[in-house]
């Protein structure tokens, strides 16, 4: 029987994300609050928010794509700026970005790392990134410039590290993202 991998990433400004892979198809229930501010003056007051408040992401384990492969299976969360008459102007004019920023995975650095301990921990595995075409994202290096195209955001999808076996498990990590002027 193979393995079903079973994820649950909670969009916002601080991302927390948690996959767990097992043998079961078991629901998981989450509840999340999102919500932030983006000022840098009282003119364009801003704000970020996630379209989704929980996110279940399954899959096979012997089906992983590796880091740095196009997205082939994931789930993708729409981000939006939205704001005052200032905020709008500035949107469209290209001075905001994304950076998002976490705990990078030890094999090349381009994905978010499982924080996962113990014996029920996925070994091999980290949750990738991705733009609303697949294409990975590193983590802590990527800016993103942020626009109001609504298919905008970010993509997950749990990612097997190069050149190590991926094992099933739990999978845990938590991701900030960063919006900066220009």
């Amino acid at each position: 029987m193979k393995k079903k991998l079973t994820c649950l990433v909670f969009p916002a400004l601080l991302l927390a994300s948690s996959f767990c892979a097992e043998a079961s198809t078991e629901d998981q229930s989450a509840t999340l609050s999102i919500s932030g501010a983006v000022v840098a003056d009282a003119d364009a007051l801003c704000n970020i928010s996630a379209k989704a408040s929980a996110i279940y992401l399954r899959g096979d384990i012997s089906n992983l794509i590796n880091l740095g492969e196009v997205a082939n299976n994931m789930t993708f969360v729409p981000l939006t700026i939205q704001g005052n008459e200032a905020c709008v102007s500035q949107l469209k004019e290209g001075r905001f970005s994304y950076k998002f920023v976490g705990v990078a995975d030890s094999i090349e650095g381009k994905a978010l790392a499982n924080a996962s301990e113990g014996d029920s921990a996925a070994q091999g595995v980290a949750i990738g990134l991705f733009d609303d075409e697949g294409r990975p994202i590193d983590i802590n290096h990527t800016v993103v410039l942020a626009s109001q195209n609504r298919a905008q955001g970010i993509g997950f999808q749990v990612v097997k590290l190069n050149g190590k076996v991926a094992t099933a498990g739990t999978v845990h990590g938590v991701l900030t993202i960063d919006v900066e002027r220009l």
